[in-house]
């Protein structure tokens, strides 16, 4: 399913990525906050939902690349969140809005 914008309204997002970010050779575009982020594929459709804690993001989705979760994935996008609670209560409301392909397969 298709990443919908509307989701980047939640009250739960302090502030987002304008756009998606090629992955993994953009992982330097992530922010040294806590949130979540969502892996996409070519057509947008949400492969993965994962959450970083406070200066983790570039780490968490480097520790990602050439694992399952990411087959077929070519950008993702960030969402920060004021606590990591709020990080992960996003993430699950969107796996469990988007059932990514690749969430349970790592």
């Amino acid at each position: 399913m298709r990443f919908s914008h509307k989701d980047k309204k939640d009250s739960r997002v302090a502030k987002q990525s304008t756009y998606a970010f090629d992955y993994p050779s953009k992982l330097d575009q992530a922010p040294k906050e806590q949130g979540a982020f969502v892996l996409l594929n070519e057509s947008s459709d949400v492969m993965y939902v994962g959450v970083a804690s406070a200066n983790c993001f570039e780490k968490t989705l480097a520790a990602l690349i050439d694992t399952i979760a990411t087959d077929k994935v070519v950008a993702y996008r960030w969402f920060v969140t004021e606590c990591e609670n709020s990080a992960k209560s996003l993430a699950q409301d969107w796996i469990s809005k988007y059932q990514p392909n690749n969430q349970n397969i790592r």
